[in-house]
């Protein structure tokens, strides 16, 4: 369990919109806003190197932060986590995030990161690793979410695999609300010769790669909707 809270300095900020959030983002800030029921929505800038040295990506969805609020009315301060973050792959860039406040005395509903451990004698005789569920579901107390959940491979052999319910030693104040049957890792075999040989273009043809901004949400299969912290 996580036995400290990260504190983050915001600063209120009154400039909205497209337009200003690339001007925040090119003095080194991070355009937000803090949601909370019954409160106004506060919009709010962050420093993104306080953020990057405060929050890893593993746990964006599973810190517990104080924001220190300093505006014009004075400080404030929210616990809050992280409801929505977008980020731009290009330039490995955060680019807005949506903090939502939280009651330490209510449950609330989170991803945190499933981590492989040990040695898996199935990779050891050529077998892949194919980690299908990084992340699960789950419902506890915002004090009690654990920083990740782990899985021994050391006994899994090729063809084995570990499910949603396999997992072991997941406190008993946290609830597991990602499928049961999910699976989490695959000892997969190992790859035939033909299947990883590259393809070779045509004499002539045009190869194009294309990158583009990946959004990222509260986990995985959410739509990716343009951010609302701007």
């Amino acid at each position: 369990m996580r036995s400290e809270q990260v504190e983050i300095p915001v600063s209120v900020r009154t400039e909205v919109g497209k337009i200003a959030a690339k001007h925040i983002r090119a003095r080194g800030h991070i355009p937000a806003v803090v949601y909370g029921r019954g409160v106004e929505p506060i919009p709010v800038s962050v420093d993104e190197a306080t953020f990057a040295r405060a929050v890893s990506p593993a746990a964006w969805y599973s810190t517990l932060i104080n924001l220190k609020i300093e505006g014009d009315d004075g400080p404030d301060t929210a616990t809050v986590m992280i409801k929505e973050l977008q980020r731009d792959l290009v330039k490995q860039q955060v680019v807005s995030i949506d903090f939502r406040r939280v009651s330490l005395m209510e449950t609330i509903q989170t991803h945190v990161s499933v981590r492989h451990i040990g040695e898996s004698p199935g990779v050891k005789a050529g077998g892949i690793i194919d980690h299908v569920t990084h992340e699960v579901l789950i419902e506890c107390l915002p004090t009690d979410i654990p920083e990740h959940l782990e899985v021994d491979i050391s006994e899994l052999g090729i063809g084995d695999s570990v499910r949603v319910k396999d997992l072991a030693d997941v406190p008993d104040n946290v609830k597991i609300l990602t499928p049961n049957d999910d699976a989490v890792i695959v000892i997969a075999p190992p790859l035939r010769e033909e299947e990883v040989e590259p393809e070779v273009p045509e004499e002539g043809a045009l190869v194009e790669e294309m990158a583009e901004p990946e959004l990222v949400g509260e986990g995985p299969g959410e739509e990716t909707t343009e951010a609302s912290s701007e």
